[in-house]
């Protein structure tokens, strides 16, 4: 949870907002927001202000509920909608019960990481109770934002990865691409107490993990 992001919050964190920060810091997303039914704003997280992502978050609700009624193209039933802006872009994704997770985006973006999008769509559920329909949470994997220690000279090769408070050497077994993106890379490794797990590098240069070994 980066300094920055605290900077002015006008509420106490919570496990929402803690797995807000999370998504953010995963995906470089300015700001995101968990809103009710009603419109209003659970929890957040971002580097902007907190009344404006608030105020996003408010207006988003009422496009969600706008598309939700007008009854053409299936949009009732949507689990996505993104807007591509000139100054910035929005994306919004339904959870049960009238829920929603809104990202805002840096301009001309168009949509995030789905390994993001999963973990936090997924934590979300858990915490709250709520569900999603969200394609992304019928993958197999259940991916798992970590930190990871590169080789130098080479931030792609991973050689270490943070887990239960410490460093955990690793021996890479095979590689791969993971993924549509050419740029998104996949490592089968094994870990110093025999576990094994996949690490995908993301393009921008973020990890993931599939689900943890019990005891990793």
């Amino acid at each position: 949870m980066s300094r920055r992001s605290l900077i002015g919050r006008d509420q106490s964190v919570s496990a929402f907002s803690a797995i807000l920060f999370r998504f953010c810091d995963a995906t470089g997303v300015l700001a995101a927001a968990l809103t009710d039914g009603e419109g209003e704003t659970v929890d957040y997280a971002g580097a902007l202000d907190p009344f404006d992502i608030k105020i996003a978050a408010a207006e988003s609700a009422v496009l969600l509920h706008a598309v939700r009624e007008a009854g053409a193209l299936d949009w009732d039933v949507s689990r996505e909608i993104i807007i591509r802006g000139a100054v910035r872009s929005l994306a919004l994704y339904t959870l049960s019960d009238g829920y929603a997770l809104m990202a805002l985006l840096p301009r001309g973006a168009f949509g995030v990481s789905g390994r993001a999008l999963q973990e936090v769509l997924r934590d979300l559920g858990e915490e709250a109770g709520l569900s999603s329909e969200h394609p992304v949470l019928r993958a197999s994997e259940r991916w798992i934002h970590v930190d990871v220690s590169t080789a130098l000279g080479d931030c792609r090769r991973p050689e270490s990865v943070w887990l239960q408070g410490g460093w955990c050497p690793l021996d890479i077994l095979g590689r791969y691409i993971a993924g549509p993106h050419s740029r998104d890379l996949g490592y089968r490794v094994r870990l110093t107490n025999g576990a094994e797990l996949t690490l995908v590098r993301e393009r921008l240069g973020v990890w993931f993990a599939d689900e943890l070994p019990l005891g990793a």
